[in-house]
This record gives structure tokens, sequence and C-alpha cells, in this order.
């Protein structure tokens, strides 16, 4: 699908790196894939077109104990328009704590106030170019480091400043907290099929069901199955409901994150779930178990939001849940 231009509904990210042998690469794509819509480009590929971009991040490698020349030449280059919209700055490096030290040098250019995190790097020793490995066998013997293979990438670190920088920006253009949760309210209870999203040890599973919705739990019925594996050992789960679209000026749908809770028959609270959806217990021939999810955060996105001043992602959160004593 081709990315909406800006005043689209969806904002866009443009991760500009340099990276000599893959880790920034990797590290920027992953940024990427998490802030999408989003575009990854070396400096030699910004155009000027790309300057319409919504938002910046910027990663390069600490090698030979300096960052990426044509990273410090970009942003002196290009720091009068930088200024003016949000940028966020990343190194790969052996020792994080100077890397840290070698960008606030290139953000000081743009916003002293810029998000900036330091990753560990990468290194293979047989990769190494013939006057990378002489220079740091040189500084190997002199300072007595060790020269050999090591991988500091955490993708745990990497994901959660991609997740915060997320967070950063739906603050921006965000309704109120009261007026988002009563949306979501509205879009659960007008709605009927979701996918339900459990998981536990490494397995998922993602199953469509039906669903109904009131006092801020939806019910979900059903005979049992495999999603009961997973939900017996662990109790979050997401739900997915969205409406049909044609492309991004229409999209309509809701990401919930919540918590489930089972009931069996004979339990508190059963047989009334099933008079609301209009069974009676005592006609059916099997058990017909009670899946009741209470929402902790939810993400609606619609299209429609801009036109309302707002952002294209609206979120919420919802008071924990408050089982009974007999849950």
């Amino acid at each position: 699908m081709k990315p909406e231009g800006r005043g689209g509904p969806m904002e866009r990210t443009c991760v500009i790196y340099e990276s000599t042998y893959g880790s920034t690469e990797e590290v920027a794509g992953a940024i990427a894939m998490v802030l999408g819509p989003a575009r990854t480009v070396r400096t030699t590929e910004f155009t000027a077109a790309m300057r319409e971009f919504d938002r910046f991040v910027i990663g390069t490698p600490i090698y030979n104990g300096d960052l990426s020349p044509l990273i410090r030449e970009f942003v002196r280059a290009n720091a009068g328009w930088l200024t003016h919209k949000p940028v966020a700055f990343f190194c790969t490096a052996l020792n994080p704590a100077r890397g840290r030290d070698y960008l606030k040098e290139v953000r000081e250019l743009v916003d002293p106030e810029a998000p900036l995190v330091a990753f560990g790097g990468r290194l293979r020793v047989d990769r190494l170019s013939r006057d990378d490995r002489t220079a740091l066998s040189l500084y190997a013997r002199k300072t007595g480091w060790d020269l050999s293979d090591r991988d500091l990438i955490d993708m745990n670190a990497v994901t959660a400043f991609a997740l915060a920088l997320r967070e950063r920006g739906e603050r921006e253009g965000q309704m109120g907290e009261g007026e988002i949760r009563e949306r979501v309210r509205t879009y659960l209870a007008t709605h009927r099929t979701c996918v339900i999203c459990t998981a536990h040890n490494n397995r998922v599973r993602a199953t469509p069901v039906d669903y109904l919705f009131a006092d801020d739990e939806s019910t979900i019925f059903s005979e049992g199955g495999e999603k009961f594996v997973h939900l017996l050992c662990n109790p979050v789960v997401g739900l997915a409901v969205y409406d049909d679209h044609t492309g991004r000026e229409d999209v309509s749908g809701l990401q919930v994150t919540g918590t489930a809770r089972i009931l069996r028959p004979g339990e508190p609270g059963h047989e009334e779930a099933l008079r609301v959806r209009g069974i009676t217990a005592g006609d059916l021939d099997i058990d017909l178990n009670v899946i009741r999810v209470h929402p902790e955060r939810a993400e609606l996105l619609n299209a429609a939001f801009k036109k309302e001043g707002y952002g294209f992602r609206q979120v919420c959160r919802f008071a924990p849940d408050q089982p009974s004593p007999h849950g």
C-alpha cells in the first residue's frame, strides 16, 4: 500500500542511519518496524521530499573512536529544518557510555532535549576489513583490550526505545482520557465479532469469536479448545475489533490488551452470562464456558479523527480488574 503524504491519517517516520558492518542498519530497521509507517535510508539516499516526514530518528555506529562522519555532516547541513521536527538519536557501540558522549555532540545542533540512547554493538573479527583489523590489533596490543567476537545488541532495549518514541508521539493530538474511553466503549458495544489472541510458553493462538460488551467487559462464550491451554496458564489476552476498509482514509479498528477470567458452569456469574445471551443452561447437553475480558489498555484507530483535529491513534487505560471474592 502506498504511504500517505503529509496530512494523511498516519504520521510517518524517517530513520536515517549509517552502518559499517550492518549492526546499526539492523537496529534502524527494528526501530522503523515499531514506529511504522516508516522509511529507512542512508544519508546518501535522503531526498528533499523526505523532509515532509513527521518524525526523524538518526542512528550512527561508533567506530574507530568516533561517530560516522557522514552522520555528523548530515546533521550539520540539515540542522535548520530538523530543529522544527521531532528528532531522536541512537548509536551502536562496544562502549555505550562513550557512545552517548559522541551522540550529544550532534544532538546539540538540533535539540539538546531530544531523546538519545546508546546501544551495545557487535564485532565479528573475521568480517573486518584489512585496515580495520590492523588498527584494532594495534589498539589491542597497546591497551590490552581483547580483540575477539562479541555481540552486545539487546533487541529488548532497542524495541523499548522505539516504543517509548511511539508513546511520546501518541501524546500529541490526544483527546481527553474520558472522551477516548467513551469512544472505546461505544466501539466495543456496536460490534459483535473480535479476534482473541492468547499465548504462553512461546505458543500463540488467534481465534475469531462473537462477544457481548457490557460493564467494561467483553464476554465470550466457548465450548472449549486450544485457547484454553493458554488462558489457564496466562490470563493476559489481546482483542482485535475492526471494520472493513479500502485504504488508509477509512481505517477504523480497535486493539485491546486485558485480563481474562474463565467462568465454568456452577460458578458465580456463569448462569447470568448465559441468560444475557438468551441461553438456558438446562437446555445444553455440553458445558459452555464463559470468558470475561476486562480491558486494561485500548488503542482506537480511526482515520476520521484527523478531521476533528486529533491524532489517528487514540490510547486510553481502564482501571485494573477487581474480581469478586468468588471469582
